[in-house]
């Protein structure tokens, strides 16, 4: 099955990698991006830093004043998590 995801226009300066299980490395350009992961490709064990990211990025969505906010908190959620590769 392949899958398509549309992401903004709007990047970060720099990507996250994170690496799920051992699965490939996957790069993490913006906020749209982190988002999706956190609610489709995130492991099943969450914690404080997971739902501090999920709300951070879904804010940063309309807001451009949030995007290196949110890719702080993704960061975290990555090392919480330890996925950040």
């Amino acid at each position: 099955m392949n899958m398509i995801i549309m992401t903004s226009g709007v990047r970060w300066n720099e990507p996250v990698y994170l690496r799920i299980g051992y699965g490939m490395p996957e790069r993490i350009r913006s906020p749209k991006d982190a988002l999706n992961h956190l609610l489709f490709r995130w492991p099943t064990v969450r914690g404080e830093k997971y739902s501090t990211a999920r709300n951070i990025c879904s804010a940063a969505e309309g807001n451009s004043l949030l995007h290196n906010e949110a890719r702080m908190a993704f960061v975290e959620a990555c090392v919480e998590a330890d996925v950040l590769d």
